[in-house]
């Protein structure tokens, strides 16, 4: 959701190795009363930082690089958890053909898939995003990185469309996969079910859908034994998640408010503000059962849900008894009843990297979200900017998120039926 607007159609040619690094096609419909860019002043500044300007738009995060070096850090740091691009197994076998991606701002997770299959000699690939704005319609630019370029040899093509606007602009049963990652700030509860249903259509029958999200209030993760009694799968799971320093999260997965007082209040904060937006700060949530209720056109949803540490924690390094009560907190006398001794952990490197990448993010999205904070928390803007220095510290300098504080997200993907004869 991220980028400047065109109110014209333009066609720039990009479909072999032998055009230049900056072609690919881009196409856009005329911007209705509805669409809100007007094209004499697509943004404004708030606070230093730059946003859309469309005040129809629930989306509340700046459109300028220094978030989207902050989604494009993210998209990393999700797809080496999850370990490719796509978590369907049958992808990974047998690449996609046809890709779309939607809510792409510039994109790098294209690119990203597209390097993928490359490398293990997987070519031809085509992909088209669709979003309302790509940050940099101009991939020539010297203020776009050239990780996030589309290489020589990718066919890529851009929409521009407004993704409020349904039916978007896009035949219907054409992808192999259809990609979604992150676009929850952009889709209110009330367009969940519709959102979902559209990106549904432009699967092919026998293709896949793929959904990735962040959930965006911060919970804690208390002291517990990984489950035993699991399948194969989900043992593997398990034992992947933890070679990274992740854990897997499932219904056992005892989970609480925060400890740290900066992400009670950012917690609170947000929550009133996202509700006033009609954005769920929890979508990882809701995505699975309105997945589920496509019963009739999605075949075997799978997800995998994670949560990756922000710091290491205490718990992890003093090996204290696990505690797992019903409602994951401690008893009415603020006593916690051990079970079994947890292992002393000792991270890795990468997992210590892994985790200070998380919690850069998490800090980093926090601090684009302050114009909403502000409006809710009541404080001036000197205030509010003495908070987030302070909370900065705290969590960065100061291990803030010892006690359990986690980034967590969620993949999930299903087949699209095919229609009997």
């Amino acid at each position: 959701m991220t980028g400047l607007p065109t109110n014209r159609a333009e066609s720039i040619s990009s479909a072999s190795g032998h055009t230049p690094a900056s072609s690919r096609t881009i196409l856009s419909t005329e911007p209705s009363a509805t669409d809100g860019l007007p094209a004499s002043r697509p943004f404004v500044q708030r606070n230093g930082r730059t946003f859309l300007n469309d005040h129809t738009l629930a989306y509340p995060l700046p459109s300028d690089l220094t978030e989207l070096h902050r989604q494009v850090l993210r998209t990393m740091l999700l797809i080496q958890v999850i370990g490719a691009p796509v978590l369907s197994p049958d992808l990974i076998k047998k690449p996609p053909q046809r890709v779309l991606e939607i809510g792409c701002g510039s994109g790098f997770w294209s690119v990203m898939c597209h390097h993928y299959f490359n490398k293990r000699g997987h070519s031809g690939l085509s992909f088209t995003g669709i979003d309302i704005a790509p940050l940099a319609p101009d991939n020539s630019s010297s203020t776009a990185d050239d990780t996030m370029k589309p290489s020589p040899d990718m066919q890529w093509k851009f929409v521009q469309h407004d993704l409020r606007q349904m039916p978007w602009p896009i035949p219907s049963e054409e992808y192999d996969l259809v990609m979604v990652k992150d676009v929850s700030y952009a889709v209110t509860n009330k367009m969940m079910q519709p959102f979902i249903e559209e990106c549904v259509r432009m699967v092919k029958p026998g293709g896949t859908f793929e959904m990735w999200e962040s959930d965006h209030v911060i919970r804690s993760l208390r002291p517990h034994i990984p489950t035993s009694t699991v399948s194969a799968e989900d043992a593997e799971e398990q034992a992947a998640a933890a070679s990274l320093g992740a854990y897997v999260i499932n219904p056992q997965t005892p989970l609480s408010v925060p400890s740290n007082n900066y992400i009670v209040e950012y917690n609170s904060w947000l929550t009133r503000a996202l509700e006033k937006l009609d954005i769920n700060p929890l979508p990882c949530t809701v995505i699975g059962p309105t997945l589920l209720q496509e019963y009739e056109t999605l075949a075997d949803v799978r997800c995998r849900r994670i949560a990756l540490p922000l710091s290491e924690f205490r718990w992890e390094k003093e090996g204290i008894g696990g505690v797992i009560t019903t409602d994951s907190k401690p008893d009415a006398k603020g006593k916690e009843t051990a079970t079994s001794k947890l292992d002393k952990k000792t991270l890795t490197a990468g997992q210590i990297a892994l985790r200070q990448t998380a919690l850069l993010t998490q800090v980093q999205e926090m601090q684009a979200l302050e114009p909403i904070l502000r409006d809710v928390s009541g404080k001036s803007q000197d205030e509010l900017d003495m908070w987030l220095t302070k909370m900065m510290s705290d969590l960065m300098d100061e291990s803030g998120t010892s006690l359990g504080e986690c980034l967590e997200f969620g993949a999930w993907y299903a087949k699209k039926k095919k229609v009997s004869a």
